[in-house]
């Protein structure tokens, strides 16, 4: 369990985002019948969060350290990708008041940030565990 505390920390930071995007901080909802182009950006996020918990989820049950910190490389590049869907890579809302912007933009940037802080960190670790079972 000591072994897997970043592993656990990834997996629910990764969680968070997945079910956060399309509960308690998603995007704007139908408006006249039509979704607004945060939709697609929120459906981004989610995808992509469920890639990242399934990644985490793995990186906790797989032995094989070289693996874990391939897995862990990878959460940090999906969780940095993150950060930038928001308002750069899928365009939110006109108006800078909207649900989007103001809940939605700010909580996936932070929680991205966080998830990539830990998976970096887990990465670094891992590489170093790996550099040191090379020498021996």
């Amino acid at each position: 369990m000591k072994k897997n505390i970043l592993g656990i920390a990834e997996l629910l930071t990764a969680l968070l985002l997945t079910i956060g995007s399309v509960t308690f901080f998603k995007a704007c909802g139908e408006h006249e019948g039509k979704f607004m182009a945060c939709h697609w950006a929120q459906n981004a996020v989610t995808l992509i969060g469920i890639v990242l918990s399934a990644s985490a989820l793995l990186r906790i049950l797989l032995k094989n350290t070289g693996i874990k910190t391939g897995l862990s490389i990878g959460v940090f590049l999906l969780s940095v990708s993150v950060i930038f869907i928001p308002n750069n890579a899928i365009t939110l809302c006109m108006m800078d008041s909207m649900r989007c912007h103001t809940v939605f933009e700010p909580a996936v940037i932070a929680i991205a940030s966080v998830l990539a802080a830990l998976s970096g960190v887990d990465s670094v670790l891992g590489l170093i565990k790996a550099g040191k079972s090379n020498e021996a």
